[in-house]
């Protein structure tokens, strides 16, 4: 069933008159170990700034239960897809990344926002953010915005060639653009169907990269985040005053349960 979203709007009238703001739901996923590990802090932090701009579903593998008021336990259905998916994949790496793009697929599909806002459940937010500024970065006429990266991938016909991927810690869809269907299926039908001899790592990222790199192709307008071509954006982008990422080896380095006594 598609989950049951109540509209969320931001009265930023005088003399009573509301602007009405887009839709926004926000996402994310983890098992047990990763909310203890740095996924409850990352909640918390929802809490204390975004839980009165937007809902956050949480989509939690092993059906745990986030003790954090004010999100929404997604569950871990995700469909016979994912079952076939995880069956004839051997690589670790490649299933632990599917875990997120299906959540993805699911919530692409069962999710009734206007704006659809992943969060990576490594990812701290510091700060309120405006719903203006979130217009500002993904507008009606943007299918996609999110960060683009770029990768050396030399070949032995191509040794320039340069794979397109995407950090994936942060991004938002538009679910009005006239070119959202399109991306849902080409995102999908390149996991249930491993369409994945053109990209470089069949992970998350590298297959959001690919479904951009399509469907911008076709005419579709994406907003990148990171005109600078950084390996690392999220710290250098606009919404860096709202969110930090904690990503590969750094959140193993950081200490979470400190960051939560400081939310």
């Amino acid at each position: 069933d598609k989950f049951d979203t109540k509209k969320f709007y931001v009265d930023e009238g005088s003399k009573g008159a509301a602007i009405m703001t887009k839709k926004y739901v926000a996402f994310t996923s983890m098992d047990e170990n990763y909310y203890n590990k740095c996924g409850r802090a990352m909640l918390r932090s929802y809490k204390k700034y975004w839980a009165d701009l937007m809902p956050l579903h949480v989509y939690n593998e092993g059906g745990f239960f986030p003790k954090v008021k004010r999100t929404t336990q997604a569950g871990w259905d995700l469909g016979q897809e994912y079952q076939k998916f995880m069956s004839r994949h051997k690589n670790s790496k490649v299933k632990t990344f599917a875990k997120k793009a299906f959540t993805v697929i699911h919530a692409m599909n069962n999710i009734d926002c206007e704006r659809l806002l992943w969060l990576d459940a490594d990812t701290i937010i510091t700060e309120e953010i405006h719903p203006q500024m979130l217009d500002l970065i993904c507008p009606d006429d943007v299918l996609s915005a999110h960060f683009n990266v770029y990768h050396k991938w030399p070949s032995d016909t191509d040794p320039d060639r340069i794979a397109q991927s995407c950090e994936t810690g942060f991004f938002i869809l538009n679910k009005k653009h006239p070119g959202y269907k399109e991306f849902v299926d080409t995102y999908t039908r390149i996991y249930t169907n491993d369409e994945c001899d053109d990209i470089r790592r069949f992970y998350d990222g590298e297959v959001y990269g690919k479904t951009v790199q399509i469907l911008e192709a076709k005419g579709h307008k994406m907003m990148d985040l990171n005109p600078g071509r950084h390996k690392t954006p999220i710290s250098r982008s606009i919404i860096a005053p709202y969110l930090s990422h904690y990503k590969a080896g750094l959140k193993d380095r950081i200490d979470f349960e400190k960051l939560e006594n400081e939310i």
